[in-house]
């Protein structure tokens, strides 16, 4: 298996986390992006800038999924 394919599950399982998760995740995280790695909440922050920071100096940037938590419905106007 190529490294790319590797990296593509990990980051797959970490979404579907995410996703079977995100009413919890509402709760806690409510208007934040929230960084997942390894099935779990590793960092959040409102400013997705200054968590990116912090996720590049303690994690693998490109294995970690960032997602932006929020109660509030979307709309899409095409």
């Amino acid at each position: 298996m190529s490294e790319y394919v590797a990296l593509f599950e990990k980051y797959e399982v970490d979404a579907k986390w995410f996703e079977e998760h995100y009413e919890e995740l509402v709760k806690l995280y409510d208007g934040e992006f929230v960084a997942v790695f390894g099935r779990r909440v590793v960092d959040h922050d409102k400013t997705l800038r200054k968590l990116m920071k912090r996720i590049e100096t303690a994690f693998p940037a490109e294995e970690v999924f960032v997602e932006y938590v929020t109660s509030r419905k979307l709309q899409f106007v095409l």
